[in-house]
C-alpha cells in the first residue's frame, strides 16, 4: 500500500511539504484522498474475489441401502451363571468361658488338638461326657457340697421319724374309732335295761292300785327303772367323749401328716440345693461341647478365672467343629432372585490348588442384609479330611436354569440414547424399537416388552415373536434407514 502510494504521488507530481521543525514530508489533502480510494478499492475486489471462489454447501449423501438378516425372537432356556467371592467357617465353633471362680489347676489341651464331644445313647441319655480340656480348683465349693449332701441325710431322716408318728397316729385313730362303737353297744344295752324298769314300773304300779303288791316293791321297782336312766346318761357321756378322742386322733393324724409332707418338702430342697452345688462344681472342669479342633488357647496354669459373658470376655478355649464347614456367600440385590435353597453351585478353593466341589445350597437367609444389600447364602461341605479351614478364601459359581424365555442374541441389542432396544424391519426399513430387557446369559438375553408408537402415544406391550429384528451389525445403522432383509438360515 505504501509503495503504491509513493509511485501515485511521484507519478502525479504531487507537491511535498516538510515540516520545519522535524524534516519530515507533510500529508496533503490528495494524499488522504487517493489512499482512501485505493482501499475501498481494493476491499471491493476482496469481497468479489470471495464470493467467487467459494462454492455452495455440499449436501449430505442420502443413507444408502444395505443387506441385513433377520431371526425372530425365541423362547429358550437362559442359563444364568452367578459369581462370587465366598469364605469358609467351620460348621459349629464353641467360644468356652469359665462358669465359676478359682484357680486353673491343670490345661490338658492346646490348640490344634482334637477334642471329643460328649456321647449319648439312642433315647439321648447321656453315656460320656466330653474330654476334659481344663480344670478348676475350688476347695471350698467341694467342702459345700459334701455338707449339702448331709442335710440331704437329715431330711430324709425327718421324713422316716415324720413316717413312723403317722403310723402312731392311725393306730390312735382306730383306738378311738373302736371305743365309740363300744360305748355305743353300752348305749343300746343301757337303753333296754331303761325301758324294761320302765315297764316294771308302769306294771307294779298298776298292781299297788289293785293292791295285788305292797308299796314297797314299786318304790324298788321305781329306782331301779331311774338307775337305768341314769346309766343310759351315762353311756351317753362317754359316747361324747369316745368321739372327742376320735376327733383328736384324727387331728394329730393330720398333723403327722403334713409333718412328713413337710420333711419330704425338706429332702426334695436339700437335694436341689445339692444338685445345683453339683452342677456348679461340675463346671470346674472345662469340657469339649463335641468333637472338632481347640482353635485357639488362652489360659495356662495357675490363671485365676472369674465368670464373664459378652463380646469383651476372653475365651479360655475355641472349639471349632471341622467334619462339615460352611462356605459363606454373600449374593448381590441383582443376583439373590436366582439364588435359592437347592440351587446347584459349585466352590472352587484356591488353597486346594484350584480344587471344585459341584454340590447344592443348603440354605439362605431369604431377607437381604439392609446395608449391603445382599443375600447370604450357605453351603455346608463334608469335610472328614480336613482338607477345607476356617477362614480360607473360596469362589462361588451358581447356575440357575430359567426355561421358556423369550430371548433375542446379544448382538442384536443396540444401546443407543441410554436405552437399550433393537432395530425392526417394517415396511423395508430398519425402525429402532426400544425395549425391556431381562436375564442375560452369555450370548442372549431376554426381552420383556418393547415400545409400540401408535398415533402419538406410546405405549410398552409384550413382544409377539413374529417381529423381523436385524440380528447383527446394528451400530451402523440410522432409524428409518433403508435396508434389504433376509431371514437368517
Amino acid at each position: 500500500m505504501k509503495h503504491i502510494r509513493n509511485g501515485l504521488l511521484a507519478h502525479g507530481g504531487v507537491r511535498k511539504n516538510f515540516d520545519a521543525a522535524t524534516g519530515s514530508p507533510r500529508r496533503s489533502i490528495c494524499e488522504f484522498r487517493y489512499e482512501t480510494i485505493i482501499c475501498a478499492g481494493m476491499l471491493f475486489l476482496g469481497l468479489g474475489c470471495r464470493t467467487s471462489v467459494d462454492a455452495p454447501p455440499v449436501k449430505k449423501d442420502e443413507p444408502q441401502t444395505v443387506a441385513v438378516t433377520t431371526i425372530k425372537p425365541e423362547r429358550r432356556t437362559l442359563s444364568r451363571v452367578i459369581e462370587q467371592p465366598a469364605h469358609i467357617e467351620a460348621f459349629e465353633e464353641a467360644v468356652l468361658l469359665p462358669r465359676i471362680s478359682g484357680y486353673v489347676h491343670k490345661v490338658n489341651a492346646d490348640i490344634g488338638d482334637r477334642v471329643t464331644g460328649p456321647r449319648h445313647d439312642a433315647k439321648g441319655k447321656l453315656t460320656q461326657a466330653g474330654q476334659v480340656l481344663a480344670e478348676i480348683f475350688v476347695p471350698e465349693m467341694e467342702e459345700e457340697l459334701k455338707q449339702k449332701r448331709a442335710l440331704v441325710v437329715q431330711a430324709q431322716a425327718e421324713v422316716e421319724q415324720a413316717t413312723a408318728a403317722l403310723e402312731a397316729a392311725e393306730a390312735n385313730v382306730t383306738t378311738a374309732k373302736a371305743g365309740i362303737r363300744e360305748v355305743e353297744a353300752a348305749r343300746i344295752r343301757a337303753r333296754a335295761n331303761c325301758e324294761r324298769w320302765e315297764s316294771q314300773h308302769k306294771r307294779m304300779t298298776g298292781l299297788v292300785t289293785q293292791r295285788i303288791v305292797d308299796q314297797q316293791n314299786l318304790e324298788e321297782t321305781l329306782n331301779q327303772y331311774k338307775s337305768a336312766e341314769a346309766a343310759c346318761l351315762e353311756v351317753e357321756a362317754k359316747i361324747q367323749s369316745a368321739q372327742a378322742t376320735a376327733k383328736e386322733s384324727e387331728a394329730k393324724r393330720k398333723k403327722v401328716k403334713a409333718d412328713q409332707s413337710a420333711a419330704r418338702a425338706k429332702v426334695h430342697v436339700a437335694e436341689a440345693e445339692a444338685g445345683r452345688l453339683a452342677a456348679m462344681l461340675d463346671y470346674s472342669k472345662i469340657r469339649a461341647p463335641f468333637d472338632g479342633v481347640v482353635a485357639r488357647r488362652n489360659v495356662h496354669t495357675g490363671h485365676f478365672l472369674q465368670p464373664g459373658s459378652g463380646s469383651g470376655a476372653t475365651p479360655l478355649f475355641v472349639v471349632a467343629r471341622m467334619d462339615v464347614v460352611r462356605v459363606l456367600v454373600d449374593v448381590p440385590e441383582a443376583d439373590a432372585a436366582f439364588v435359592s435353597d437347592g440351587v446347584p453351585v459349585r466352590i472352587r478353593c484356591q488353597m486346594a490348588n484350584g480344587h471344585e466341589i459341584d454340590t447344592k445350597v443348603t440354605r439362605s437367609s431369604w431377607s437381604l442384609d439392609p446395608k449391603s444389600r445382599t443375600l447370604r447364602a450357605e453351603i455346608d461341605l463334608p469335610n472328614r479330611a480336613g482338607k477345607l479351614r476356617p477362614g480360607m478364601y473360596a469362589y462361588a459359581i451358581f447356575r440357575a436354569e430359567l426355561p421358556n424365555r423369550l430371548s433375542l442374541p446379544v448382538s442384536a441389542i443396540t444401546g443407543d440414547k441410554d436405552q437399550p432396544g433393537c432395530y425392526i424391519v417394517e415396511n423395508g426399513k430398519a425402525v429402532r424399537t426400544p425395549l425391556q430387557l431381562g436375564m442375560r446369559d452369555g450370548s442372549r438375553v431376554e426381552v420383556l416388552k418393547k415400545l409400540v408408537r401408535a398415533g402419538g402415544v406410546e405405549t410398552w406391550r409384550e413382544l409377539n415373536g413374529h417381529e423381523a429384528v436385524i440380528r447383527e451389525n446394528v451400530a451402523g445403522l440410522s432409524d428409518g434407514q433403508a435396508v434389504q432383509s433376509s431371514a437368517a438360515p
